[in-house]
């Protein structure tokens, strides 16, 4: 048994040990959590300059509004007019050379240990994520990037997960309605920006959760698009996001492939007014697992995964799906078929739906894992342009940041993704974006090259489980 391994196992055992505290103390005198990673791009503030000659992608009207210029002043649009117009006194001019202007991606369900994670998604156009199981360090991160220390993607930053009492370390075990309302207090007061709920929760502990995040003013996301046991599809209003397609199917259809309990599934999802992350890649990358096991694994790119995530993959998740057997993997297929079945009834039903693809988990990459989900909405029946939305205004609006980014107008943040070809004709061409601007800091091909090879140089394991574990202590003393 390799100490790695070791290691993993005790983290999740008692973690109110005399081991812990001395590997705490030792964490604070070194300040590891404030320790950056060689290879983070610098930003650069105050751009003032015209980008010319491109084809703005009108996410809300699914047009295409061609031939324009772009005036673009400390990170805002400053204006928007017809290409071949006078630069003002000033600015730098760029051309664009026909290039194609979408708003900054989202990908609103990730998980990730590192700061490079972020600065991998950039490299792939997305511009803002969504971390959905907050550690102490995420808050830091998300400071650092406000105040411009290293160019990476917009973060926002769910709590750790609530779960029920018999959870595993990772996560915020909850084991009252009274311990439910205390927890969602604190969560707030240290600044998390939405609570990440997982979907079987005691009824009386989820609505207590509901019922104080509502009266604080903080967002709620849920993993699972339907109530918890014994309560009612109403406390649902309301909350930023319902995770998760595989739990409709899991849930309301009773591991059924239901068309009819489907359809009445996703009226009740439709009438709650609450978008739907669909997540679809990370269930098809584990069929794939399941079906292709260790020549699959063999063809990732297994060089940008964090060591402590791959680790924690190999003990207690990958060899699972590497032990199905014919018929299992058979099964899988047929499953995920269906899901994208559900994906193409919540669309029917004109639900919103936001990308998420699940990264950091099952070896999955960021950034390109986006993509992957982008692709898979469209498989599920969505328009090119459908996608785009989903991964651009709806999360914004999801967010209530709709006034700053999510589209491309006067006024809003300059978070823009270029291509050669037009992607509400082929999504693909979003994968490999010729240049990003980010807060209106433009980021050429082959920075975003540099920021994808140096992801590849990860913090040490025992840097990032050190930082795993001030959470546990911190929580387990705290919360």
């Amino acid at each position: 048994m390799t100490s790695k391994t070791r290691f993993i196992k005790y983290l999740r055992r008692s973690f109110a040990s005399i081991f812990l505290i001395l590997f705490v103390s030792l964490l604070v005198i070194f300040n590891a959590k404030f320790i950056q990673p060689s290879g983070l791009q610098q930003v650069q503030t105050n751009h003032q300059y015209v980008l010319d000659n491109v084809h703005l992608v009108m996410v809300e009207q699914q047009t295409i509004q061609k031939d324009q210029q772009l005036t673009i002043r400390n990170g805002i649009i400053e204006n928007i007019t017809n290409a071949g117009s006078p630069t003002p006194q000033g600015y730098e001019y760029r051309d664009g050379q026909n290039a194609f202007v979408t708003p900054g991606l989202f990908d609103m369900h990730v998980h990730h240990l590192e700061r490079k994670a972020l600065a991998l998604s950039l490299a792939y156009g997305v511009t803002s994520v969504r971390m959905m199981r907050g550690y102490r360090m995420h808050l830091l991160w998300r400071d650092e990037l406000k105040q411009g220390e290293w160019l990476g993607s917009n973060l926002y930053l769910s709590s750790p997960v609530f779960a029920s009492p018999n959870t595993h370390a990772l996560n915020q075990p909850v084991i009252s309605p009274e311990h439910a309302a205390e927890l969602v207090e604190k969560v707030h007061a240290t600044g998390f920006d939405v609570i990440k709920l997982y979907g079987y929760q005691d009824a009386a502990q989820f609505e207590a959760i509901i019922e104080q995040a509502n009266q604080l003013g903080i967002a709620v996301a849920k993993h699972a698009p339907h109530p918890a046991k014994g309560s009612e599809w109403h406390y649902l209003q309301g909350l930023q996001s319902l995770e998760h397609v595989e739990d409709i199917y899991q849930g309301p259809l009773n591991y059924q492939f239901d068309q009819d309990a489907l359809k009445q599934a996703v009226a009740k999802i439709k009438q709650t007014g609450v978008p739907v992350t669909p997540t679809l890649a990370v269930f098809d990358h584990l069929t794939n697992l399941s079906n292709g096991k260790q020549d699959y694994i063999n063809s990732l790119d297994l060089e940008y995964l964090n060591p402590v995530r791959v680790s924690l993959e190999e003990e207690y998740a990958i060899a699972r799906w590497l032990d199905d057997t014919p018929k299992q993997s058979a099964f899988h297929i047929e499953k995920g078929n269906f899901l994208k079945q559900i994906v193409k009834e919540l669309h029917r039903q004109q639900v919103d739906l936001l990308v998420g693809s699940d990264s950091g988990m099952m070896y999955m990459a960021a950034g390109v894992s986006t993509h992957i989900e982008m692709a898979l909405l469209k498989q599920s029946g969505l328009s090119d342009f459908d996608v785009i939305q989903a991964a651009t205004i709806n999360p914004a609006k999801a967010l209530k940041i709709a006034e700053q980014y999510g589209s491309i107008k006067v006024g809003k943040v300059a978070d823009l993704v270029m291509t050669l070809e037009n992607p509400s004709e082929d999504i693909e061409h979003l994968k490999t974006p010729n240049e990003v601007v980010k807060n209106g800091q433009w980021v050429a091909r082959e920075q975003l090259d540099q920021l994808k090879e140096s992801a590849k140089d990860h913090p040490s394991f025992w840097l990032t489980s050190a930082l795993l574990i001030e959470d546990v202590v911190n929580r387990y003393f705290n919360y």
